[in-house]
């Protein structure tokens, strides 16, 4: 089963940012190529560093979109767990020794966070799960990076179902 890890209006929000990024990127192009032409500026040098400037808009628009679309999912004998490009971890079900709702306020500014054995991954402060786990779990972030860690505080869009599915799945009833 699998579930949201942001809410629609925040999954909207994302989906506006992006429109809104390429937008900016195709007025801010037309305005400079025809200032180019206009000028008979070189050519080459601005293309080179349009090049840049669109490749670079992509993979920042890829990473919100990573973001937007990302969800939890509950399998067979695992909890997976997922934050866009910046990370995921696997969880067996066997390793979970705790689930709860977490309402603590004191957790770090928004995204993935790797802090004292704990795994943060959240931008707000609603609807976070706290998982804790018997024993090591390694995090994978960055693509390269991994860190193990024994706490995972997250984010989830309907959590009172998310933690009734996921106790039925670890065999955890309260």
């Amino acid at each position: 089963m699998k579930y949201k890890t942001f809410t629609k209006k925040e999954r909207v929000l994302l989906y506006l940012l992006i429109l809104l990024i390429y937008t900016v990127l195709l007025v801010s192009f037309f305005n400079a190529f025809i200032d180019v032409n206009e000028k008979r500026i070189h050519v080459f040098d601005t293309l080179l560093e349009w090049f840049l400037y669109v490749f670079l808009v992509m993979v920042f628009s890829g990473f919100l979109l990573s973001l937007a679309n990302s969800f939890h999912e509950l399998n067979e004998d695992r909890l997976i767990l997922r934050f866009g490009i910046l990370g995921f971890m696997h969880i067996r079900y066997s390793d979970i020794s705790a689930i709860s709702e977490y309402n603590e306020k004191d957790i770090p500014f928004g995204g993935m966070r790797i802090l004292k054995n704990t795994c943060y991954m959240a931008f707000a402060k609603r609807s976070l799960v706290k998982i804790e786990l018997k024993k090591k779990v390694r995090v994978y972030y960055l693509f390269f990076f991994k860190r193990w860690v024994d706490t995972a505080i997250f984010s989830v869009d309907k959590r009172e179902e998310f933690i009734k599915e996921l106790n039925k799945k670890a065999g955890k009833m309260p």
